[in-house]
């Protein structure tokens, strides 16, 4: 198991999935650190909060991706989070089974052993592609601009109250950041795992890629219709934006780890690869 795991990690970090995911990740993180970051520096050089004290500097929390919902960076880079997380593993079964290399793994090592160590490199190598961009871009507002502790009032963030942890966010934001960074790989590692368990369900491997997207889509559709847009995971999973209630993490990765896991396991402990 052990040796399978280090073999199939190996592949997920080395492949070309994981470079183009995390370029594509770097690419919006270095647009918003253009569009957002910059002039948010330059403003903070001038004398404009002097003249109202009111007003606070732009702080390196609130002003990196996913520190304010309203940035269009990172509004594109959450709803295609999905295929960022697929791309370096997430479609690695179906591409064994195509090109006959499961074969030759069945030969060597059992089969559960190597599901596992597939369903482990895949959540993993999602939750990496999409946390190196995120702390890339932090790291460059953290370069920029103030670790300041934010404002209630006149703040780039959408807090109220109402939000989970809303109390540290305001005296401790670099705990509060770490936490959703967190969230963010474990999300990140459940849509790859979508993708890797519905492998059995399509021989056109975009269509295998693409398939947590428009999960992920469909979903966040159906709760701006609704006007729940605070239960949509695009939303929900910055840590500008906020968690309004404790069950929606709970409730996503309860259902998302398991679910995944037990329909990998049970379709490819039957699959006829032979």
């Amino acid at each position: 198991m052990k040796q399978i795991f280090k073999t199939e990690m190996k592949r997920a970090m080395r492949g070309n999935g994981m470079a183009l995911s995390i370029l594509i990740g770097i690419l919006i993180g270095t647009a918003h650190v253009i569009q957002e970051i910059i002039p948010a520096y330059r403003a903070n050089l001038t004398n404009f909060y002097n003249e109202f004290p009111i007003l606070s500097p732009h702080s390196a929390v609130e002003t990196w991706m996913a520190g304010s919902p309203s940035n269009l960076e990172g509004f594109i880079f959450f709803l295609i989070l999905p295929i960022l997380a697929s791309l370096p593993f997430g479609t690695s079964y179906f591409e064994d089974c195509k090109e006959g290399v499961i074969k030759n793994i069945y030969m060597r090592t059992k089969r559960e052993d190597y599901l596992k160590a597939k369903y482990a490199a895949a959540f993993l190598s999602g939750g990496i592609a999409v946390l190196v961009p995120l702390i890339f871009n932090l790291m460059c507002s953290l370069v920029l601009l103030p670790n300041l502790a934010p404002l209630s009032t006149m703040g780039d963030n959408i807090l109220t109250p109402l939000m989970l942890f809303y109390k540290i966010f305001f005296t401790h934001p670099m705990i509060y950041t770490t936490f959703f960074l967190v969230v963010q790989f474990l999300m990140s590692g459940i849509w790859a795992c979508v993708c890797l368990s519905v492998s059995f369900l399509s021989d056109y491997k975009i269509v295998v890629l693409i398939f947590p997207f428009f999960v992920q889509l469909i979903l966040h559709v159906i709760c701006t219709i609704t006007n729940h847009i605070d239960y949509s995971s695009v939303y929900w999973v910055q840590p500008g934006h906020g968690i309004v209630a404790w069950w929606i993490p709970v409730v996503s990765m309860g259902i998302g780890i398991p679910v995944t896991f037990f329909v990998f396991m049970k379709k490819g402990a039957k699959e006829d690869v032979f």
